[in-house]
């Protein structure tokens, strides 16, 4: 018979996945499964795994039941599942759960042995209440969820039958028998785990085959003569449920879209025309380039010593060995390596007298703070501990705001103004750097503006911006959001004396991890001193200049920028010379003050210039912001942006 019925559960449960084997080869490749709610019945098989370990006292000798059991039985009910959202649904289930079975044990007693078959038929009716947990569209196969809950189960009707017959020796003797109700029965508490598949019988009628495990946290009865009896189960079984209404739609699939590109490549002339850009010429040239010193480093907010955007201390890890030949022929570069380049000067110029003077921005920095004081001393204690400079050659000055502060207005000039300013009465000091070559590669034209664009249905993550040459990179620029127009400054002897193009390429990510890329290339063309004289093509020298000759909002040339343009500017204007000015302003301010107080600029430098050398041929031109010749987002590219850039040609 247990035999009999152990098949029958493994037909059931064969049959059950043999329906969900064919659908999956049908549907594993649907859409999240969404159900509305639901309401319907269940039934199904229980496989009751008897787990006794008690002695029965009703019979003499006692019988020792500790034999496990397995018998088959049905549970039936009513069920309700509410989905939460697309994983988790609430299933209830209230019904009959039967846990009947039957215990059986063979018992030898007396000399000679007499051997009595015993056993206990128990009538296990129960009340269930199972509330659980479904966990739906884990996996591929979307229709197969799996579940876990707890089940309560209400005694109703819990009785026993027991037998005893003697099998030897023979003649048996006549069976003995003894039923009534099993004494303090209890509340059924169950832990359930499982899996379930759901079928659409039509749009809202559904037929879900489910298995589950039950592992009784409780037994049968508290009584002393029935502890301990357990009764774990096995169930299979199938639910017919309705929909209480339509079936959800699903939301519709969101669209991806990116798409990028470039809508121009142009450069810029040397009176500011926008031109479409169709390549580049490099040539080989005598070149000299005069790099200004400004004479202050920055500090954030409420910290007395700079960061490592606006000065890296190179000294410190060298041991004063700096040098200033190593520096990059670069402004930006130059400029974050002021107290070096200060303190090599000092070495060289030992009688030479500085001044430091620590300011702050008047707003959250107050001068009770001593900000102002600890700044200076940052400052004097570098020099003095790595370049070893004299410190009574080293004066202290504090105060508020700097004597000629950026504006107080915005952001940016408060930045500016939390500084420590140098000033030296030996101008060797701060004087610029002048980088000066027989041979330098510029390139013509030095401005390139790339203008990409980017359309995305989502947000953009990421995007990158590379230049390079013969696989090197020439910039790397990142960013997130909205792109706009990038200007590539070359500078000299940054492409290669070669006919390599210069190759650019945009890389763009959105929220959707849709990934697009885009390159362009530009052909260069080389003009070395040999070809220029083979083509009988001119020749020529170029010194470019620019000069820290202006204060925030100012026209005015300072007496120390009347002194460089005297000893380094002036003698390299010959009687055939075109010199070239150009005005900048930071982008601090309106666009149209900002070209006027660069068109100013410019003329101011071209006054000085033409009283002193009249036959030369002059052009001006005032930038103003709209070309962005150093980085804004820093104070010190702010201040070299208050330039005006010179551009000495002569035919050679």
């Amino acid at each position: 018979m247990k035999i009999t019925l152990l098949n029958k559960l493994k037909i059931t449960i064969s049959i059950a996945l043999f329906l969900i084997t064919s659908d999956t080869i049908l549907s594993a490749q649907d859409d999240n499964l969404i159900m509305p709610a639901n309401l319907g019945i269940y039934g199904g098989l229980n496989f009751n795994m008897h787990t006794p370990s008690f002695i029965f006292s009703k019979f003499q000798p006692n019988i020792n039941f500790d034999e496990n059991n397995n018998n088959l039985w049905f549970h039936l009910g009513f069920i309700g599942n509410y989905p939460l959202n697309e994983t988790f649904t609430i299933s209830g289930r209230l019904g009959y759960n039967g846990l009947n079975g039957e215990l059986s044990k063979i018992e030898r007693f007396g000399t000679p042995d007499t051997i009595t078959s015993n056993s206990l038929q128990g009538d296990l009716h129960y009340i269930e209440i199972t509330p659980i947990i479904q966990f739906h569209n884990l996996l591929p196969l979307k229709r197969l969820y799996f579940l876990a809950g707890l089940e309560f189960g209400i005694p109703f009707s819990t009785k026993y039958t027991a037998k005893q017959t003697q099998v030897s020796p023979l003649p048996a003797q006549n069976t003995l028998s003894q039923s009534g109700a099993i004494p303090d029965a209890t509340l059924r508490f169950a832990g359930a785990i499982g899996a379930g598949y759901v079928f659409n019988l039509s749009e809202s009628v559904y037929l879900i085959p489910e298995i589950s495990y039950r592992i009784p946290f409780t037994h049968v009865s508290s009584n002393s003569g029935f502890t301990t009896w357990d009764v774990p189960q096995l169930r299979a079984g199938v639910a017919l449920t309705f929909g209480l209404s339509k079936t959800p739609e699903k939301p519709p699939e969101t669209y991806s879209d990116l798409q990028i590109g470039f809508k121009e490549v142009n450069y810029y002339d040397k009176e500011r025309g926008k031109h479409p850009l169709q390549n580049i010429r490099v040539e080989d040239v005598q070149y000299t380039e005069l790099f200004p010193m400004v004479p202050y480093i920055f500090c954030d907010e409420n910290q007395p010593a700079p960061s490592d955007s606006t000065q890296i201390l190179t000294g410190s890890t060298e041991k004063g060995e700096f040098r200033i030949e190593t520096v990059e022929p670069d402004a930006m570069k130059i400029n974050v390596k002021t107290l070096d380049i200060v303190g090599k000067r000092m070495t060289e110029n030992p009688d030479a007298d500085l001044t430091i003077t620590g300011t702050i921005d008047n707003k959250k920095e107050t001068p009770a703070s001593q900000l102002s004081l600890r700044r200076a001393e940052f400052a004097k204690e570098y020099l003095v501990n790595i370049y070893k400079i004299n410190p009574d050659k080293i004066n202290i000055k504090t105060g508020g705001l700097p004597e000629k502060p950026s504006a107080q207005t915005v952001a940016e000039g408060d930045a500016e103004n939390r500084r420590i300013e140098l000033s030296s009465s030996n101008p060797k000091i701060l004087t610029p750097i002048i980088m000066k070559g027989e041979s330098q590669t510029i390139a013509e034209p030095n401005l390139v503006e790339f203008v990409p664009f980017i359309t995305s249905t989502d947000s953009v993550t990421m995007w990158q911006f590379e230049i390079e040459q013969a696989g090197l990179t020439i910039r790397n620029i990142k960013g997130s959001g909205d792109i706009h127009p990038i200007q590539f400054v070359i500078i000299p002897n940054e492409l290669k004396k070669s006919q390599i193009p210069v190759d650019y390429v945009l890389t763009v990510t959105n929220a959707k991890d849709l990934k697009r890329t885009v390159s362009g290339s530009i052909p260069t063309e080389y003009f070395s001193f040999t070809r220029k004289k083979t083509e009988e093509l001119p020749d020529k020298t170029i010194s470019k200049y620019s000069l820290i000759l202006f204060d925030f909002d100012k026209a005015d040339i300072s007496e120390k920028d009347k002194a460089i343009i005297e000893e380094n500017i002036l003698p390299e204007i010959k009687f055939n010379s075109t010199v070239k000015i150009y005005g900048y302003t930071d982008k601090i301010g309106k666009e149209d003050y900002n070209k006027n107080l660069s068109e100013r600029r410019a003329l101011a430098v071209k006054e000085l210039l033409s009283s002193k050398v009249k036959d030369a041929k002059y052009e001006t031109c005032g930038v103003g912001e709209n070309e962005v010749i150093f980085d804004n987002n820093s104070p010190i590219g702010r201040h070299l942006s208050r330039t005006v850039q010179i551009y000495v040609i002569t035919p050679r």
